[in-house]
């Protein structure tokens, strides 16, 4: 063979690009597939509309190639992990869906915060997700909640009074929700009904929200707010501590907590999450200058009193 043949034979070798992977995404999510691969196409739409997508990438396995995409959905408060295995004529083999369990490629790694973030509630709370890694917080999968807290309150162990089929059962339900730093409100969401208790619609990922800018390009979202209970409108200047709504259960939530996450960008769309180094704040009765909340702490704000 020469070697002329040789390399003509090793550049035709068929490979699916990244573009393959893609449409067979789209006619998954159009139904525009076989009969065997409806399944897999139903399973896709469940989960809602994409928001964004986190990562995605070809890699050959034993002759074949495996396209993985992770997205971020409306019907789904994580990241949804997508694996589809395809010939190297870019046909469809078969595939799967989900939730994604690995975190989010982020270049914030190392970044300092330059907003004074203070917790922003009163009394004691628990942070059912937070941190950096995936075990400890859920929300990492996604890139603007990449360092997100999900930050609820116990009693004797438990988020409710009782059986908890009602929002008022809950310790967090109707708590004040405070600015956690200066700053100009840039978007808000007043008009979305509260979850009955592990019930929830879908198609809204943070539902009553208030999105605050900070300093240099940061930005804080606090979601899950009880409706009607926002009391800024965009444009509004808003003062560390001061009360701008009401712990709800809107969204993608099961039941009444507090979303709280810092982002590079006013559109969470769009945005990349920031570190959450909060200031001034207790950690399981230990006060702390400066630092990130994890999954399991007791947290509070070391000042106790708040701007009424």
């Amino acid at each position: 063979m020469s070697f002329a043949l040789l390399i003509s034979l090793c550049v035709a070798q068929p490979a699916p690009s990244l573009a393959d992977g893609r449409a067979h995404i789209d006619a998954l999510r159009a139904n525009r597939v076989a009969p065997e691969f409806e399944k897999l196409g139903g399973a896709i739409r469940s989960y809602g509309v994409e928001w964004k997508v986190i990562s995605e990438a070809m890699s050959e396995e034993d002759g074949q190639f495996r396209y993985v995409r992770t997205v971020a959905v409306s019907n789904w408060a994580r990241g949804m992990r997508i694996s589809l295995l395809l010939s190297p004529d870019a046909r469809l083999l078969s595939g799967t869906i989900e939730p994604a369990k690995s975190e989010a490629p982020t270049m914030y790694g190392a970044y300092r915060v330059q907003t004074k973030l203070r917790l922003p509630l009163e009394e004691e709370w628990s942070v059912l997700w937070g941190g950096r890694t995936w075990d400890e917080n859920r929300h990492a999968s996604v890139s603007d909640m990449r360092f997100a807290l999900d930050l609820l309150q116990r009693k004797k162990g438990s988020s409710a009074d009782g059986r908890g089929r009602r929002n008022e059962d809950y310790y967090a339900w109707n708590q004040p929700v405070l600015a956690p730093a200066d700053g100009v409100v840039v978007s808000v969401e007043n008009k979305i009904e509260d979850n009955v208790p592990n019930r929830v619609p879908g198609g809204n990922l943070y539902g009553n929200l208030v999105v605050i800018r900070h300093l240099d390009g940061e930005y804080s979202l606090l979601g899950h707010l009880k409706k009607g209970s926002v009391n800024v409108e965009p444009g509004d200047r808003v003062s560390s501590g001061q009360r701008i709504a009401r712990v709800g259960n809107s969204g993608m939530s099961t039941e009444p907590h507090l979303h709280f996450h810092l982002m590079d960008t006013g559109d969470w769309k769009t945005a990349h999450g920031l570190p959450m180094q909060l200031v001034d704040w207790v950690r399981n009765g230990a006060q702390v200058e400066r630092g990130e909340p994890r999954r399991g702490d007791v947290v509070s704000k070391r000042a106790t009193a708040a701007r009424r």
